[in-house]
């Protein structure tokens, strides 16, 4: 009797050594696929998850995931705001949509355009980020230009939601970018010369903007295909339209003579004056600015 409750007792404790072992594997488990690879403890995040200059920063295991929030959603459940763990992901994303806030991913706490881009990249002349500030911001030659006119905008982000996984936008123009010259019934239509219909396309090996209203494919215009990402230059007086542009009227003006008939957007020395009357989708004519032209 005394023997099999020995054997009794030696199976219970060899259970218990295995049903411990196997919840320490389920959870080590567990761990690789929601955690970054590095030396952690059993049950809890790497030290350092929550600190950004830490090595272990869960930014940093997530844009190596492609933004991949799914693994979050295991523990701290699908509205990321404890699940089992108890524990809210807004406790620190505080914003209205907590870590599905565009600024989680890129941009910053002023606005979810880049910089920051999903690289981590802040300088003009990365490819995430590269004009994305002074379109939004507009700037002495322009008004701020919508994020829509130049890309798709994602209403909502989240798993099979967006990202998506490519990791770049959708670019798809509209607005002010399609902006027609020269129709016909317009003030100033000229049946001599060919009505401009911009057909926008970005070039994501170049870089570069191309059949955009807003660099100069329009009547007169230079149709100009900026840079993405480089610099100032690409926006200078002149690379959008000639100085003077290149139609009748305009021959033997002079950047000094443009006031005469577009103030008050531009002075008399030749500088924009007002840059909400410029690059607007109209024509600036004596004061007035016609819809059409």
């Amino acid at each position: 009797m005394k023997r099999i409750s020995f054997i009794g007792y030696k199976l219970s404790a060899i259970g218990a050594i295995i049903t411990i072992g196997l919840a320490f594997s389920s959870c080590s488990k567990l761990q690789n696929n929601v955690l970054a690879p590095t030396t952690y403890q059993v049950g809890f995040h790497p030290t350092g998850w929550a600190e950004v200059s830490s090595p272990n920063f869960h930014g940093i295991y997530l844009r190596q995931n492609r933004w991949d929030l799914s693994s979050c959603m295991t523990c701290h459940g699908e509205d990321l705001k404890g699940g089992t763990t108890g524990t809210s992901c807004y406790s620190c994303h505080n914003g209205p949509e907590g870590p599905l806030s565009c600024n989680t991913c890129h941009g910053s706490s002023l606005n979810p355009a880049p910089p920051a881009d999903l690289s981590g990249d802040t300088a003009t002349s990365a490819p995430g980020v590269g004009a994305h500030q002074i379109h939004l911001a507009g700037s002495s030659l322009s008004i701020p230009v919508s994020c829509t006119t130049c890309h798709i905008v994602p209403q909502a982000a989240g798993p099979g939601i967006h990202p998506a996984g490519t990791g770049t936008a959708t670019v798809e123009f509209s607005s002010i970018a399609l902006t027609p010259t020269n129709t016909p019934g317009s003030r100033f239509y000229d049946s001599t010369q060919v009505t401009v219909q911009p057909t926008p396309v970005f070039d994501p090996q170049t870089l570069k903007c191309s059949n955009t209203y807003c660099h100069g494919d329009f009547t007169g215009g230079n149709n100009y295909s900026p840079a993405w990402n480089g610099g100032s230059s690409q926006a200078a007086c002149g690379t959008c339209h000639g100085i003077p542009p290149n139609t009748p009227i305009h021959q033997g003006q002079t950047l000094q003579t443009c006031f005469l008939c577009h103030s008050p957007m531009i002075g008399p020395d030749g500088t924009i004056q007002d840059s909400t009357q410029h690059i607007t989708g109209k024509l600036l004519l004596y004061g007035k600015q016609l819809e059409s032209w």
